[in-house]
């Protein structure tokens, strides 16, 4: 585990990053942490029989109550392939339930069933518990400084995305 004390590798950045290795980039530190994150959910997806995927849709609907098929990748930070799979899975389950948002459309919007919520409901203690427990490990003037730092690089990246998009 790398040490706190370290000198941080990031307080001069050249503008073309020629001084930054590998190990500095910002994506190598977060898919450590993503990857740990990962096994968070263990404890509770595996107690209701849910993956991952699974999970974090369901959550993300019960969250909403219902939701458009199209918004679910971005809600639960899932690709759309994914997304389809999953949701096939959690109707078979009758975990959820589709209906079309206007007649004749094929947009579909997903909504949680009261077996989808009974399960949701069952594990959500036990997940607010855990990721408390982690972000706890910061004090408070952290916890809000890392929030700030998390928007301002997603709103950064949403951006450049969608620069790129344009393209």
């Amino acid at each position: 585990m790398p040490s706190t004390s370290a000198p941080c590798p990031w307080e001069h950045i050249e503008p073309d990053g020629s001084n930054l290795t590998i190990e500095d980039f910002l994506s190598v530190h977060i898919v450590r942490i993503a990857t740990h994150l990962k096994r968070v959910p263990v404890p509770y997806t595996k107690g209701i029989g849910l993956t991952l995927p699974q999970w974090r849709l369901l959550s993300a609907i019960a969250h909403h109550q219902s939701m458009p098929m199209k918004e679910l990748a971005k809600a639960s930070a899932t690709d759309r392939a994914l997304v389809s799979r999953t949701v096939k899975e959690l109707l078979e389950q009758k975990l959820l339930s589709t209906a079309s948002m206007n007649t004749g459309d094929r947009s579909l919007t997903c909504s949680i069933t009261p077996k989808g919520e009974k399960l949701v409901n069952t594990a959500m203690p036990l997940a607010r518990m855990l990721h408390a427990r982690i972000l706890l490990s910061l004090d408070t003037e952290d916890r809000v400084k890392l929030y700030e730092i998390l928007q301002k690089l997603q709103t950064t990246l949403c951006i450049d995305e969608n620069t790129e998009e344009s393209k």
